[in-house]
């Protein structure tokens, strides 16, 4: 059951990150919720299926034009900056107040996309 479970899971986390919405918004309550996984782990394992993931997603809109090279490689050295910072305050919070953070994260970004209005192509 566990291994169905963990599949379906990385199934839909994988459609999430090829339509660059993020899979981590489901692996990681999924992980927690389903498989009682502590959440450091969780997200721990949410980071770490993203690099694979993240390649394939990239050759794919990189294939079909939707990268502009050098804005990517700016976005990614200041994503790097944060994801070493958020990577070790993230490992000095105790696991509850983590949990609430990410928890109000989700939260946030839905209620930014239910009253965002989408922008005209």
């Amino acid at each position: 059951m566990e291994m169905i479970s963990l599949s379906v899971i990385g199934f839909f986390s994988g459609i999430l990150s090829g339509l660059a919405v993020g899979g981590g918004t489901l692996l990681v309550p999924a992980l927690i919720l389903v498989l009682d996984v502590p959440q450091h782990q969780a997200q721990a394992l949410a980071l770490t299926t993203f690099l694979p993931v993240s390649a394939v997603a990239l050759a794919t809109h990189f294939k079909n034009g939707n990268v502009r090279p050098k804005l990517a490689f700016l976005l990614a050295l200041g994503a790097i900056s944060g994801a070493i910072g958020g990577a070790l305050l993230a490992a000095h919070l105790p696991g509850p107040l983590l949990r609430k953070i990410f928890g109000l994260f989700l939260v946030a970004m839905g209620g930014y996309e239910i009253v965002s209005k989408p922008k005209k192509s």
